[in-house]
């Protein structure tokens, strides 16, 4: 089962959407893995049910009861044992971590943590109720009160870096930094600067990670050509693309096989962000 539901209006800038997802296994215990692609997006969940271990690159490390990932630059793997996963989560903006929590967010990347901390005192009540709670409604409604507190604390300000991480999303990922600079009147090395201090990463490798979002939602399994077809899009030529597609998920264009990494399609961005891809997953 999966669901999504909208924040509370005074979030819009923040928080993208909750989702709901229950995913019961059909062969309990089996150790399922999957190769995920970042998304470009940040997550805080809430696990009702089961837990998962996620690898990436040499490191894992396994969710708690309560996860915040704010950036994953590589693709990774996501294992888990549980006949059932059941968690409730906030799809949040890239920026939005930075501008809620004050935090260097450049700090946590490629990696988990509890979240616990930032919200200070405001997830007491939430915990509370979460553990007995049955009804998603009620939940969300706990989770909107505690990012609302948290954004009266904080006092965000609007700042370009939004509007560059849009523009980027618009033009899927086909945008260079001096494009991205031309239209804001700074310096390359100030939009660095400022554009890592706010999403985590590089722009350059934010750029690429929502390019090859684009590029996985795009591939087709009727197509027999689909690793290549849509390449001209994406990349200079098939050389540049070949090259940079091997260094992004170990392994030639030639060699990948969609039907074998079903959970690339499924979290690779729709529409912009996981739109569809646990309603896939759920089905």
């Amino acid at each position: 089962m999966f669901r999504k539901f909208q924040a509370h209006p005074d979030l819009k800038d923040f928080v993208l959407f909750y989702f709901e997802m229950d995913w019961q296994s059909a062969q309990a215990y089996q150790n399922r893995g999957y190769l995920c692609l970042p998304t470009g997006c940040s997550f805080i969940g809430f696990q009702k049910k089961g837990r998962m271990q996620v690898k990436i690159d040499d490191f894992t490390y396994e969710t708690e009861a309560y996860f915040l990932n704010v950036q994953t630059t590589i693709p990774y793997e996501m294992f888990t044992r549980e006949p059932d996963l059941q968690v409730i989560a906030a799809c949040l903006k890239p920026t939005a971590i930075a501008q809620l929590f004050k935090i260097d967010v450049s700090r946590i990347i490629n990696t988990g943590m509890n979240p616990r901390n930032l919200f200070a005192d405001h997830l007491k009540n939430f915990s509370d109720v979460f553990e007995k709670e049955t009804k998603t409604s009620e939940i969300l409604a706990l989770l909107d009160e505690i990012f609302l507190k948290q954004l009266k604390h904080s006092r965000p300000k609007s700042n370009f870096i939004d509007i560059a991480v849009d523009l980027i999303m618009q033009q899927k990922g086909i945008i260079s930094i001096e494009e991205l600079v031309g239209r804001f009147k700074v310096s390359t090395r100030y939009f660095q600067k400022k554009f890592k201090e706010m999403v985590g990463i590089s722009p350059l490798l934010y750029i690429k990670i929502i390019r090859y979002n684009f590029l996985f939602s795009s591939f087709s399994q009727q197509s027999p050509n689909f690793a290549s077809s849509a390449a001209p899009l994406y990349f200079y030529d098939s050389a540049h693309y070949s090259k940079s597609f091997k260094d992004y998920l170990g392994m030639n264009p030639s060699e990948f096989d969609l039907s074998q990494y079903p959970f690339i399609k499924l979290t690779a961005i729709e529409q912009a962000v996981w739109i569809n891809a646990f309603r896939e997953l759920a089905d």
